[in-house]
């Protein structure tokens, strides 16, 4: 099992645009990180990378700690949609914990023409507490002013992604749309 787990809130200016750039396909899957409690101000930023254990499950069963109290607002900003069975655990987890919403931001759709990882979208899409799985195009800006650490020269240039996000945009609506036939 080779995960990176990081104890750093902050991932290097190399990673981010490397792994979040959605002209470009690379193998292992990013998750930036935002976790609030009870409406707090103060958020608890995180990220994972993947090898093997994907980041999404890796962060449910190994990061994420409940609590009977209160509501918990996450924020996902993953380089790859989660596959069909991340979705399927992403959902189970979310009926197991009703005071959790988990928002969910993604760069590009993981092999979007496989039939299983399609209907996992659908479903997560359709659930209660899962809102923006729309979202193509994490806000870059945000993620660079959150993730990378202060004082980090700003040399990103995601205006240039537009054609990426707006081909990813259309496949995700497409794959979202319910067939009527």
């Amino acid at each position: 099992l080779k995960l990176l787990f990081c104890f750093s809130m902050y991932i290097s200016k190399r990673a981010l645009r490397k792994h979040f750039d959605p002209r470009w396909y690379p193998e292992e899957t990013y998750l930036l990180c935002e976790l609030r409690w009870n409406g707090n101000k103060r958020s608890w930023t995180h990220w994972i990378r993947n090898d093997v254990c994907h980041a999404e499950v890796y962060f449910l069963q190994e990061i994420f700690e409940p609590r009977s109290y209160g509501f918990c607002h996450i924020t996902w900003y993953l380089s790859w949609s989660p596959c069909w069975s991340c979705c399927n655990k992403i959902r189970d987890f979310l009926r197991r914990h009703p005071n959790v919403h988990i928002e969910i931001h993604v760069a590009r759709i993981y092999y979007s023409d496989k039939a299983q990882n399609q209907r996992g979208l659908r479903e997560l899409h359709g659930l209660q507490g899962i809102n923006c799985l729309a979202s193509i195009s994490p806000d870059y800006d945000y993620c660079w002013e959150t993730f990378i650490q202060r004082g980090v020269h700003y040399d990103f240039s995601p205006e240039d992604f537009g054609p990426a996000i707006r081909k990813y945009r259309s496949m995700l609506k497409n794959i979202l749309e319910v067939s009527t036939l």
